[in-house]
C-alpha cells in the first residue's frame, strides 16, 4: 500500500492509502484502488488521481473484481467521455 496525496472532487486535499492500477490505453492517467465508504461494510473505489474523480467502486470482499470493473467502463463509454468527465476536453485523434 501506497500513500497518494490528491484533491478530490470538491477541490480539498485528500490522502489515499491504496495501490496504482494500471490500464492498457490509459497510461496517461492514474487510477488508485483505495478503501472507501461504499455501504455499512466499507468497500472500495478507484479514483483518478488528477482530478480526485471516482471512476469505479464496490463492496468489501469485491476488491479483486475492481480492475475487471474499471476496465469494462472505459470500455463501455470510451477515452474520449472519460477525457471529458475528468475535465481534460476532447482527445486530439
Amino acid at each position: 500500500m501506497e500513500k497518494f496525496l490528491i484533491r478530490n472532487e470538491f477541490g480539498q486535499p485528500q490522502e489515499l492509502l491504496g495501490e496504482e492500477v494500471g490500464v492498457p490505453g490509459y497510461e496517461e492517467l492514474q487510477f488508485i484502488l483505495h478503501a472507501w465508504l461504499y455501504d455499512k461494510r466499507g468497500g472500495w473505489a478507484i479514483t483518478e488521481r488528477s482530478s480526485g474523480k471516482r471512476i469505479a467502486s464496490g463492496p468489501a470482499g469485491t476488491e479483486h473484481l475492481a480492475r475487471e470493473q474499471l476496465e469494462r467502463q472505459l470500455r463501455a463509454h470510451g477515452k474520449d467521455a472519460l477525457m471529458r468527465v475528468l475535465g481534460r476536453g476532447d482527445l486530439s485523434s
